[in-house]
């Protein structure tokens, strides 16, 4: 825990809506990571820049920020032969968070990758030991809170909480899973309903629940208005960047204005979500953005 930062589950319950930084990896990117290179590999080969644009995040007015761990389980990992470097790796980056000076360093622990039968292959006891090696190392660096997020699969998503709640006690464990608006209502790509999926964490034990990435910052206000109404529990909205375009180059674009996913992120806060923050395509002017409209007012 940083020093003098007091609870982040106190925090997380009182005063203002915590701030939370914007996509890493499409920041990272816009640094220069190659396309196809696990953006966790920069916190062993190009640390001083995963520090910089945490440090513009917090400049900007994040209150908390990811560690560059979205990836850095020991599955996804081995697809690049870091295996090995798992725990490292995620010490690494708690660091390298910290260097930036924010309040709060949230670690960050995204899906295997894989997919349980009939869809794929995956393995409910190996899914458990990668979990643990990484909760494992994020606490031991220090990190403040940890942030299950883009799940697509309640299943996945409830054995990570299981663990990490398992395996490092006392720290709060947030979850995000990402939707998708349909006629019957806001479902993950595996059928998981939007109201019953984050009551179903918070019953297992998550300090707080919401979603992130897939939709947009308009898409999120539909989606956490519904959240609002039926989910007893500290909520997190963190939309992209508008829908992504892909652009000549190939590569995929994002077009919204730091403007209009303020206003909406804003209001979202004034309604009640307790973290906000952003996913892909959102890069510091977004959060300056809204630190801005939060401090002048929501019809700033």
């Amino acid at each position: 825990m940083s020093a003098g930062s007091g609870s982040f589950r106190e925090r997380m319950l009182a005063g203002a809506p915590i701030v939370l930084d914007g996509g890493l990896g499409t920041a990272l990117m816009a640094k220069g990571l190659p396309r196809g290179m696990p953006p966790e590999a920069w916190n062993l080969e190009r640390g001083d820049v995963v520090t910089a644009v945490h440090r513009a995040y917090v400049d900007a007015g994040s209150e908390a920020v990811h560690a560059n761990t979205f990836g850095a389980n020991p599955i996804r990992l081995a697809a690049f032969g870091l295996e090995r470097e798992c725990e490292k790796i995620n010490r690494v980056a708690v660091g390298l968070a910290r260097a930036a000076m924010p309040r709060f360093v949230v670690g960050d622990v995204g899906p295997t990758g894989e997919y349980l039968p009939p869809v794929g292959k995956g393995d409910l006891a190996r899914w458990r030991e990668a979990f643990a090696r990484q909760a494992t190392a994020l606490a031991d660096a220090g990190a403040d809170a940890l942030h299950i997020e883009t799940m697509t699969d309640l299943r996945e998503a409830r054995t990570a909480l299981e663990v990490l709640l398992g395996e490092v006690p006392g720290i709060p464990v947030l979850v995000s899973m990402t939707f998708e608006r349909k006629k019957r209502g806001c479902f993950t790509i595996m059928g998981d309903p939007l109201v019953g999926s984050l009551r179903t964490l918070v019953s297992d034990g998550a300090a707080a629940v919401g979603a992130n990435c897939s939709i947009t910052s308009l898409e999120m206000s539909t989606l956490m208005d519904e959240a609002l109404r039926a989910v007893e529990a500290p909520l997190v909205a963190q939309p992209n960047a508008g829908t992504p375009e892909v652009g000549s180059d190939g590569a995929l674009q994002y077009r919204q204005s730091p403007d209009d996913f303020a206003a909406d992120m804003a209001a979202l806060a004034e309604r009640g979500v307790r973290l906000v923050g952003g996913c892909c395509g959102t890069d510091d002017r977004f959060i300056a953005a809204l630190c801005g409209r939060l401090r002048a007012g929501v019809g700033a």
